[in-house]
């Protein structure tokens, strides 16, 4: 069972991995505009911005006693999916937007560090 305190922290952190991302995200846009590598900066971005999910659904599985290995297995997967979906919607390269979820993942420890210090 999460504690009530548990879930406010989780929470704090969730949602400031997915602002930073989201900024991340639009700063990826902008530099790969400037320099003439549109469709893979927006593969990029995509990817951040999907890769910020990732705690939410971790939260998620956690929260119904879903089994670590099952869960991790089904949210790598649906991440995966979702990554692949977007790079044939956008017309970008896949390798573009998994390299995105995978630096979502260093935002979300980024944002775990910064709170863990202001604690």
């Amino acid at each position: 069972m999460v504690e009530p305190g548990t879930r406010k922290v989780r929470s704090n952190l969730l949602r400031a991995t997915v602002v930073a991302s989201a900024v991340l995200a639009a700063g990826i846009a902008l530099v790969a505009q400037l320099t003439g590598h549109l469709a893979a900066g927006i593969g990029l971005g995509a990817g951040v911005l999907i890769g910020s999910g990732n705690g939410y659904l971790v939260g998620a599985l956690l929260d119904r006693g879903t089994p670590i290995v099952a869960g991790s297995i089904v949210r790598l997967a649906f991440l995966s999916a979702l990554a692949l979906g977007a790079a044939l919607v956008l017309g970008s390269s896949a390798w573009s937007v998994i390299l995105g979820v995978g630096l979502a993942q260093f935002v979300m420890v980024a944002a775990a560090v910064r709170q863990g210090l202001r604690a």
